[in-house]
């Protein structure tokens, strides 16, 4: 019962990403109820993989559920933003197209089995979604915090460009 915490703890990232999505339904007023979702949503993120490893349950199954409850949440954060104007719409198209990309070269490049393979623009990719979720959820899309996202917009989109080229150039140096 104990080892399927940490698959619960990521699977309830899928939950989360519905509510966001009726939460946005309904307009973006009450950012309290966002920035609780986007927050647990978080936690949730953070906490899954070290109780995997501590109960010693950790595995590639595992990590690509975690990788999936993040992007799904993460995607459906930020295409309900974009639509109401809090960021542009190549944002969390670029973030979609990073994951399958990382799907798609974990598959490819890494051992079968084994999980997704590691990246550092990856892992500070996950960081970059959940800050920007975060933020998002803390305002309204007309606040300073939205404004300043809209501005960072295109050096965000640099960022996302760099993870797929480094994805790329991992593919080309493995052949």
């Amino acid at each position: 019962m104990l080892a399927q915490i940490p698959n619960g703890l990521s699977a309830l990232r899928f939950a989360l990403a519905a509510i966001w999505i009726e939460l946005a339904s309904h307009g973006h007023e009450g950012r309290l109820a966002f920035a609780i979702v986007a927050i647990v949503a978080a936690g949730s993120d953070f906490i899954d993989g070290r109780i995997a490893r501590r109960l010693g349950v950790a595995s590639g199954s595992g990590r690509w559920l975690d990788g999936i409850a993040d992007v799904t949440f993460v995607l459906a954060a930020l295409f309900c933003e974009a639509a109401a104007g809090a960021l542009p719409f190549y944002i969390p198209i670029l973030i979609a197209l990073s994951f399958s990309q990382y799907a798609i070269d974990s598959i490819v490049i890494g051992a079968r089995g084994s999980g997704p393979i590691k990246s550092r623009l990856g892992h500070w990719g996950g960081i970059i979604n959940y800050a920007l979720v975060i933020t998002l959820a803390i305002a309204p899309p007309q606040a300073i915090p939205g404004a300043i996202v809209r501005v960072l917009a295109p050096l965000i989109a640099l960022f996302y460009v760099a993870a797929i080229s480094e994805r790329a150039w991992l593919y080309y140096r493995a052949r």
